[in-house]
């Protein structure tokens, strides 16, 4: 086995709409580096094999469908971000060795998260990348298609487009409710 150049890590943001609600989410990408452009999933399984280009810190931990998902609620008169707590997301299937990986994960991040007093979202994604030591956070630009276009930013950078999202979905809420 050849080592290959390590990959870096970072989070994508993405806005969704699921059953009429929209949703804010974050979850673990990675870039190669020989192909900076497009970010990639990470293993299908959730393991990570040193010398396919994974940084040693994150060797052992289960990242595939590791992120946060927040809510906008407007069933009550008080329109909110709801959610945004670290978790695992679209899991088909896991044994023994992979969920102790998968809490591993989590229990590192949900520490940080203790440990830097982050409650509010944005403040939630900077120590995330902070417990993984994560690089980038990636946004697509545009609509879906085969060849979207990215916005890569800094970690400060992607915890403030965060917080425009959230901002944002729930200003569009307020005006849906009170037309």
């Amino acid at each position: 086995m050849t080592d290959k150049p390590l990959d870096d890590y970072g989070l994508m943001l993405q806005r969704v709409q699921r059953v009429g609600t929209d949703y804010i989410e974050l979850h673990i990408v990675r870039r190669e580096k020989e192909r900076p452009d497009v970010p990639l999933g990470c293993s299908g399984d959730g393991e990570i094999f040193a010398g396919y280009g994974c940084p040693k810190h994150l060797l052992g931990l289960a990242l595939d469908g590791l992120g946060m998902r927040g809510f906008v609620s407007d069933s009550t008169s008080n329109v909110s971000f709801i959610g945004h707590g670290v978790e695992f997301y679209d899991v088909y299937s896991s044994h023994e060795r992979k969920l102790r990986r998968m809490l591993k994960a989590v229990k590192r991040v949900n520490d940080r998260i203790a440990k830097d007093e982050a409650r509010e979202p944005g403040d939630q994604l900077v120590a995330f990348a902070k417990a993984l030591k994560l690089s980038f956070v990636v946004e697509r630009i545009g609509p879906a298609r085969r060849d979207p276009d990215w916005r890569w930013m800094t970690i400060q950078e992607g915890r403030n487009r965060y917080r425009t999202l959230i901002d944002q979905a729930v200003a569009e809420a307020i005006a849906r409710k009170t037309a």
